[in-house]
C-alpha cells in the first residue's frame, strides 16, 4: 500500500483567530528539497511528508469544480447510509443477517447493522494502521503519516523541526468489509493532498482539475457511519486553493466560530477508525467465575471472593466470551460463525468425507488422505456457499478451545457436534524443523499446542475469514517503575498492550536490563494484583489464549517472540493466569524456547509479562 501523510495545520489548543494563515501551509518547497537532501530521501518523497507552499488562490473556475466535487461527495455519502439502511431492511440472503460482511469487495457497502453493531470497525481492526502526527516547528504545521518506515525517518532525521505527536487516528491499510479506498491526489498549485472516499469527486477532479495529480489509493475507510468510527472533517480555503481535514470535533468547532470567513466547512470527508476504538478481540477461555485460585493454595473458589487473587482469567468471563451463531440456513455440522472473530468455521458429519473422526497428513502432496488433498476438495465441494476455506493458523483453533471444561473434546459441542478427541491440524510449520508442524489438542486434557511430524495424522477444521494481517506492533509510553519512554507495547492484532520486559527488569528506552523474576504460579498472581494496584489498576496476569497470541512461530532461534517489539526477551516460560480445571495442581504455561502452550504444576517458577487492555 502506498503510504499516505495527511498535511494538518497546527491549531494549538484551538487558538485559531490571527494565526490561521501562518499555520495553514505545510511546508515550503524549498525547506522540503533541503530536507531530503540532509534526510537522504528524494525530493519527492520529503515534500510528500512535508508539503508544499500554498501559492495563492483558485482560479473562479477551479473553484466552481472543487465546490461542485464537495457537494459530489457529500451526495455520495448520503446515497452510502441510504444504501446501508436498505440493505438493513433487505437481509434476505441465504447467508443471514450475520453474514452480511462476508462476501462483499472494496467499495461495497455493508448493512447499516453491520455498522452500528461495531462489526465493520471490529473486522477492520485487523489491518488497522495509526495516522501518526508530527509537530513542524518551522512551518507550524502538522504533519501525517501512516508509514512506519517514514515516521521512523522523520523521527531520526528531521527532528528539529518535527516533532513526534504519537497516533491521532486510524484507517486501514488494506480492504476490509465495509470499507472503501481514499483516494489521494497532489495540488501542485498548493502543494498539499487532496483526499476523498467519492468516486464521482476523483472522477471529477481528473476530468476537470489538472493540476491534481492522481496518486492512487491511499487507504481505506468508511463511507457510513458506525460504532469505532469518527467523522473526518474537511474544509476548503479559498484563498489559498487548498483542503484542511480534522477528526477532532472540537478543532472543527472551533473554526467554524472562528474562521469561517476563510475556512469553508465542506461537511464530514469520510469516517475513519476511531483511536478509542479499544475491543478486545480474542474469545474469552472459557474458565468460569467460579474458577479462581485461592490465595496461597491449589483451590479453586469463586471469583468474587475475598479470598481470591485479583484479576485472574475467571474474572473476566463478560469479557468477549465465546459465542457461535448460524451461518444463513446452514446447519451447524456444515459451518458455524464465531460471534467474536467473525471467522467461520468447517462443520463436522458423523460420517462420509467430513467425518469428524477423519484424520489426514499434513504433507502438502495434494493427497486424498492430507491436509492439502481434503482443502481442495471442499473448496471444490462450495462448502456453505464458498470456495475460500484456509487451515486454521495455530492460534485462531487455540480460541475455539474451551478450558473451563475438563470433558472432551474442549469445545463446545453443542455448535461443534461430531468433534473426535485428539489433535487438530493448523496451517503453520515449526520454524526450525520443516518435518514437524503444530496441532492444537482437544482431547480432555487438551488445549496444549504441540510440533508434531507432518507423516502422522490428525484431525482438521478448516476456516475461512480474513487473518490479522498489516503492523501489529506499535509503541507508548506510561508510568511504570524506572521505566524509560515506549515501554509499552500496542497490540493491533488483538486489541491488549504489553509491558515490554519482564517482571523483574528495566526497560532502558532500547532494551530491557536485569534479570526476570522467577515466581510460583501463587506468586505470580499476587505480583500481577500488586502491579495492578498500584499502576493505575490496570495490569494483570495474561489468560492462556492471550498470552499464547504473542508467541511468534516464525522466529528460528532464542525466544518465539517478536524480537523488535521485545527486544532482548528472555527465552524462558511465562505464566498465564488460567488454572488447569482438570487437575487444579497445574496451571497454563507458554514456553517462549519452542512457542508451545502446556500446563505445569504451579509451585515450579517462570517468569511474567502482564498485560492490560488498552486504556
Amino acid at each position: 500500500m502506498t503510504f499516505v501523510p495527511v498535511c494538518l495545520a497546527r491549531l494549538a489548543s484551538f487558538s485559531l483567530i490571527g494565526v490561521a494563515l501562518t499555520l495553514s501551509a505545510c511546508g515550503g518547497a524549498q525547506e522540503a528539497d533541503k530536507s531530503a537532501a540532509s534526510a537522504g530521501t528524494s525530493p519527492a518523497l520529503s515534500r510528500s511528508a512535508q508539503g508544499g507552499t500554498a501559492t495563492g488562490h483558485a482560479s473562479p473556475q477551479d473553484a466552481a469544480q472543487l465546490a461542485q466535487g464537495a457537494r459530489l461527495s457529500s451526495a455520495d455519502l448520503q446515497a452510502a447510509e441510504l444504501q446501508a439502511q436498505s440493505l438493513d431492511q433487505a437481509r434476505t440472503s441465504e447467508k443471514g443477517a450475520n453474514d452480511a460482511l462476508s462476501d462483499l469487495k472494496s467499495g461495497e457497502i455493508a448493512p447499516k447493522g453491520a455498522y452500528v453493531s461495531g462489526d465493520v470497525a471490529r473486522k477492520a481492526a485487523a489491518v488497522r494502521i495509526p495516522a501518526y502526527r508530527f509537530y513542524n516547528g518551522g512551518t507550524g504545521a502538522h504533519f501525517y503519516t501512516t508509514n512506519e518506515t517514514e515516521r521512523a525517518t522523520v523521527a531520526a532525521t528531521l527532528s528539529p523541526p518535527f516533532s513526534f505527536e504519537g497516533p491521532a487516528f486510524s484507517v486501514a491499510n488494506d480492504f476490509s468489509p465495509g470499507l472503501s479506498p481514499v483516494h489521494r491526489f497532489f495540488n501542485s498549485q498548493s502543494g498539499v493532498h487532496f483526499y476523498t472516499i467519492s468516486e464521482t469527486e476523483r472522477a471529477n477532479v481528473v476530468a476537470n482539475l489538472p493540476q491534481f495529480t492522481y496518486e492512487g489509493v491511499a487507504y481505506h475507510a468508511s463511507s457510513v457511519a458506525g460504532v469505532g468510527l469518527v467523522p473526518l472533517y474537511r474544509f476548503y480555503v479559498p484563498s489559498r486553493g487548498f483542503h484542511f481535514y480534522t477528526a477532532s470535533l472540537a478543532e472543527r468547532d472551533n473554526i467554524i466560530a472562528t474562521l469561517s470567513a476563510t475556512y469553508n466547512y465542506e461537511n464530514i470527508g469520510y469516517f475513519v477508525l476511531a483511536s478509542d476504538w479499544r475491543a478486545e478481540k480474542l474469545p474469552h477461555t472459557g474458565v468460569t467465575s467460579a474458577q479462581c485460585y485461592q490465595g496461597n493454595s491449589n483451590t479453586l473458589v469463586v471469583c468474587s471472593s475475598a479470598s481470591a487473587y485479583p484479576e485472574q482469567d475467571g474474572k473476566r468471563v463478560s469479557v468477549n466470551p465465546m459465542s457461535y451463531s448460524a451461518v444463513g440456513i446452514h446447519p451447524r455440522t456444515s459451518c458455524v460463525r464465531d460471534n467474536v472473530t467473525g471467522l467461520i468455521w468447517e462443520g463436522k458429519e458423523a460420517s462420509g468425507a467430513r467425518s469428524g473422526s477423519n484424520t489426514f497428513t499434513h504433507l502438502g502432496n495434494n493427497a486424498a488422505t492430507d491436509a492439502s488433498g481434503y482443502l481442495a476438495a471442499i473448496n471444490a465441494s462450495n462448502l456453505c456457499g464458498y470456495n475460500d476455506w484456509r487451515l486454521p493458523s495455530r492460534q485462531e483453533l487455540l480460541t475455539l478451545v474451551d478450558y473451563g471444561i475438563s470433558t472432551e473434546p474442549r469445545l463446545n459441542t453443542a455448535w461443534f457436534p461430531n468433534t473426535a478427541n485428539g489433535s487438530s491440524w493448523s496451517a503453520e510449520g515449526v520454524s526450525d524443523s520443516a518435518s514437524n508442524a503444530w496441532t492444537v489438542d482437544f482431547s480432555a486434557n487438551g488445549g496444549s499446542t504441540d510440533p508434531t511430524l507432518r507423516t502422522n495424522t490428525r484431525g482438521l477444521r478448516l476456516v475461512r475469514g480474513s487473518a490479522p494481517q498489516g503492523p501489529r506492533f506499535t509503541y507508548s509510553t506510561v508510568a511504570y517503575g524506572s521505566d524509560a519512554a515506549n515501554n509499552l507495547v500496542n497490540d493491533a492484532w488483538t486489541g491488549l498492550q504489553w509491558r515490554r520486559c519482564e517482571q523483574g527488569r528495566t526497560w532502558s528506552g532500547s532494551s530491557c536490563e536485569g534479570s526476570a523474576s522467577q515466581l510460583t504460579h501463587s506468586q505470580a498472581l499476587a505480583t500481577a494484583g500488586f502491579a495492578g494496584i498500584f499502576n493505575g489498576g490496570v495490569w494483570r496476569l495474561p489468560n492462556v489464549k492471550e498470552l499464547a497470541s504473542l508467541t511468534d512461530l516464525s522466529v528460528t532461534s532464542g525466544a518465539r517472540i517478536n524480537p523488535v517489539a521485545f527486544p532482548g526477551a528472555d527465552n524462558e516460560t511465562q505464566w498465564s493466569s488460567s488454572p488447569s480445571v482438570g487437575d487444579v495442581n497445574l496451571a497454563w504455561i507458554a514456553v517462549f524456547d519452542d512457542g508451545g502452550a502446556y500446563v505445569s504444576y504451579r509451585d515450579v517458577s517462570y517468569a511474567v509479562r502482564l498485560v492490560r487492555v488498552s486504556q
